[in-house]
């Protein structure tokens, strides 16, 4: 990882510039008026200046603040439990059969996400303050005019109406000797990075939280229809139980218990239709959508599971790899190169600024006599500033700016550890729920014979209702937890999508 400070440092010791090497040449501490002096007199004037001007350049390339290094790179080698290399999907949708679906969630979502929108405002706001930041190293020039009449005593006492008119231009800037005013537009331009990096990251975050909700709220119909399938056939063995009973073969306890499992099925069926009314709640405000109405989207075609493809992941990134793709990892980096600039920007605040201003223009008491040279006025100033008593204030500003950028650091780092975790727990995820949806699959299947063999034995006399209740209720917490574990099972293979950057659309 590139460093953070090489950037944003100033030259390090041993590294000096030669004031000349600067390509400008600054004046301090003189007043130029149009009174015209003798070139060795000129001379003579500037020498201190010119003295203290490659003094402080020769300072300003050797010196700086002093900053640890900036955050490491703790890639290891590899990933454990990583899935053999195959060609695949590297679009997040494109791991699914139905693709098509999937993607015009994530299309709605880039489009019309508030928190998107908020981001990308947030992106031209750093862009702009930036741009502000670079123009503030460059000299300001102005211009302007003015016209006033007065009434005044001349010499004698006596009282006389006098015009004035003039036009100027003055230029001004600071000269950057200790490296301030660039540190300052380099922090600007890494925050402008951070907040494009931030709004990948945010993309990224909410486009793979909104297909998680669109796998749920698939699963929780399909357990929801699978509820109203199994009072079908409940209500059936209930009045199957009722016509034994009428004709004396059953017992009230076989009635009592076929009830019940009604009535704990049906129990079941408005806790999903409100889960599914939350979580579709949810998908909708991602969207950027109004509400919907629960109760109609009921009524809507029930989409199939998403199917992962056979092939669905492609040749997965190193852990090099990866930290270098996620966005939240590099915009932590860029973060921590931002406050390295600006604790170059509190140390350079210690020391003295050096000013320089020029202005020509005419003064006339009539707008005639403008632009003629005996109106002409101009002058050439420098001014060197230093603050050599503030209590320790500047100090404890470089000492809090420095203590940002090891905040900084951590985080950086921190953050490249939590990608670490997201990636390695996606790819255990995701294994383990792909073993645990073919173990599922057999008991549902299983369980489904279990039912059909118990129901004939029933019919025919041979075992009482108990055991056909049982494999009935076996059944069905069977199916339901299949319908969960392919859930799981689609969740889990987003997450690896997300958690290893993959693209949001076809590029």
């Amino acid at each position: 990882m590139t460093h953070p400070l090489r950037a944003s440092r100033a030259p390090s010791r041993g590294h000096c510039q030669w004031p000349g090497q600067a390509g400008s040449t600054a004046v301090a501490g003189f007043r130029r008026g149009a009174a015209r002096r003798s070139p060795t007199r000129k001379v003579d004037m500037f020498k201190p200046a010119l003295s203290f001007i490659a003094l402080a350049a020769v300072l300003a390339g050797c010196a700086g603040p002093t900053l640890s290094p900036g955050p490491q790179n703790l890639a290891p080698e590899s990933f454990a439990q990583a899935p053999a290399a195959s060609p695949g999907a590297a679009q997040m949708t494109a791991a699914f059969a139905d693709s098509a679906q999937l993607q015009r969630i994530v299309d709605e979502v880039l489009a019309n996400n508030r928190d998107l929108r908020a981001a990308a405002a947030r992106l031209r706001q750093a862009q702009a303050l930036a741009e502000s930041a670079g123009a503030q190293r460059l000299p300001t020039v102005g211009v302007g005019a003015n016209a006033s009449r007065q009434r005044a005593p001349n010499d004698l006492g006596q009282f006389n109406n006098f015009s004035s008119y003039g036009v100027n231009a003055t230029a001004r800037w600071e000269v950057d000797l200790w490296g301030r005013a660039s540190a300052n537009a380099q922090a600007a331009g890494y925050d402008a990075q951070g907040a494009a990096l931030d709004r990948e990251a945010a993309q990224l975050s909410l486009a793979g939280t909104a297909l998680n909700l669109q796998a749920q709220l698939i699963g929780l119909g399909h357990r929801l229809r699978l509820a109203k399938e199994a009072l079908v056939v409940q209500n059936q063995l209930l009045d199957l139980v009722k016509a034994r009973v009428g004709a004396g073969r059953g017992t009230a306890v076989d009635q009592a218990r076929a009830e019940a499992l009604v009535a704990q099925t049906s129990a079941s069926v408005p806790a999903l239709r409100n889960a599914a009314c939350l979580t579709r709640l949810q998908l909708d405000l991602l969207r950027g959508q109004p509400p919907a109405d629960c109760d109609k989207a009921d009524s809507d075609p029930l989409p199939a599971l998403p199917q992962p493809r056979l092939v669905s992941l492609g040749t997965l990134p190193n852990p090099a790899a990866l930290l270098a793709a996620r966005p939240d990892v590099k915009a932590a980096a860029v973060r921590a190169q931002a406050a390295a600039a600006r604790a170059h920007v509190a140390w350079a605040a210690r020391w003295p600024t050096l000013g320089l201003s020029g202005q020509i223009g005419w003064s006339a008491a009539s707008t005639g006599n403008l632009f003629k040279g005996a109106t002409e006025v101009h002058s050439l100033a420098g001014a060197l500033s230093w603050n050599v008593l503030d209590f320790g204030a500047r100090k404890a500003e470089q000492t809090a700016a420095e203590a940002g950028f090891e905040s900084a650091v951590a985080a950086a780092e921190q953050a490249q550890l939590t990608a670490l975790q997201d990636a390695q727990g996606s790819l255990s995820t995701l294994r383990e729920t792909e073993l645990q949806a073919a173990a599922q699959a057999g008991a549902a299947e299983a369980t489904t014979r279990a039912r059909d063999l118990a129901l004939k034995r029933y019919e025919a006399g041979v075992s009482d209702f108990y055991a056909l209740l049982s494999a009935e209720q076996e059944r069905l917490v069977a199916q339901d937890a299949l319908v969960q574990v392919q859930t799981a099972r689609a969740t889990a293979l987003l997450g690896v999508h997300k958690a290893f950057a993959a693209r949001l659309t076809a590029p």
